[in-house]
């Protein structure tokens, strides 16, 4: 007669009989069709890299640069004989691109009534910059008003691999570039016009800060050569003051030369003044300004150009 607890003990074997259990190692169970990885889980065609997913180029580098704010809207050259105007673009890639493709276009995005432009830019040598000149769309309009946002779409433009820009780029943002232009500046366009068109007045300053040349004609543009001094080049010249109100004064220079004013009427006081990067209305012809304030009553001021590693350098002499 079988007892109770032998009767358990016969249940607990019948079901470790079942799993699989007994005296000998456990084997694992043998994965099946069900649980290999398949056709379904495997990488496919769908997601490699295709030639839809290989970035396009990219802009490195742009005159104006992506949402630039006060972007001069007008730029002066020389054509022939007399200035022009123009508004000059450029757009460096970080790759050579297909020089066969340089067309952009351009769009007035403040008045979006006038029609798109499309214009046709000249490649570097290495084909990595695009230089795009913006002229007038006609001949009594500006190349680009005052105040306004625009946008060069780049959507043409091709990689040498024949990839389009990239869109996605933070530099671009969405392969355009966007710029607003400011006011322009009548000003520096009437002194880009005499350093454009004109033949300079050669002075050559006073090595002595006692007696020194004149350099204060209105309207005038100047070459002027400054004497050695030590290992760099310092040199004096004049300005005289009206006999009625101060006098505000503007050096439009080709060059970063440091100038220092001085009032030698009853002293030598120095009077302030500023020397500052110029609007880019036509580089290189003027790059900086020289502004200070003539005081009036016929004063007696000095000009101390230097020292500076230039000999010679150019400017226009303008009074307001």
């Amino acid at each position: 007669m079988r007892t109770a607890s032998t009767a358990t003990v016969l249940a607990t074997c019948a079901l470790l009989a079942l799993a699989g259990c007994d005296n000998d190692d456990p084997v694992p169970p043998t994965p099946d069709a069900g649980t290999q990885p398949d056709a379904g889980t495997e990488p496919d065609a769908g997601t490699e890299p295709d030639a839809g997913t290989v970035q396009g180029p990219i802009v490195t580098g742009s005159t104006p640069t992506e949402g630039e704010q006060d972007v001069v809207p007008v730029e002066l050259f020389v054509a022939g004989t007399t200035s022009a105007a123009r508004k000059r673009v450029t757009l460096t890639f970080d790759t050579p691109m297909d020089t066969s493709a340089s067309q952009v276009t351009l769009m007035d995005q403040t008045t979006p009534a006038n029609a798109p432009r499309t214009l046709t830019g000249t490649w570097s040598e290495d084909g990595q910059t695009l230089t795009v000149d913006i002229p007038r769309p006609e001949s009594d309009l500006p190349p680009l008003e005052e105040e306004s946002r625009y946008t060069l779409d780049l959507a043409d433009l091709r990689s040498g691999e024949g990839h389009p820009v990239d869109t996605a780029h933070a530099g671009l943002g969405d392969g355009r570039l966007d710029f607003t232009t400011g006011r322009r500046d009548a000003a520096m366009e009437h002194a880009c016009a005499h350093a454009l068109l004109e033949r300079p007045r050669a002075v050559t300053a006073s090595a002595s800060p006692t007696i020194y040349p004149a350099t204060d004609a209105p309207h005038a543009f100047y070459a002027l050569t400054l004497p050695a001094h030590g290992t760099s080049f310092l040199g004096y010249t004049e300005v005289v003051s009206g006999d009625g109100r101060d006098e505000p004064v503007v050096l439009y220079l080709d060059h970063a030369v440091p100038v220092a004013v001085h009032d030698l009427t009853e002293g030598e006081d120095a009077v302030a003044s500023a020397l500052e990067p110029a609007r880019s209305v036509c580089l290189p012809a003027i790059t900086h300004t020289l502004k200070f304030t003539a005081p009036g009553g016929d004063r007696f001021l000095r000009l101390t150009f230097g020292p500076t590693e230039r000999e010679t350098f150019r400017f226009v002499f303008e009074r307001y």
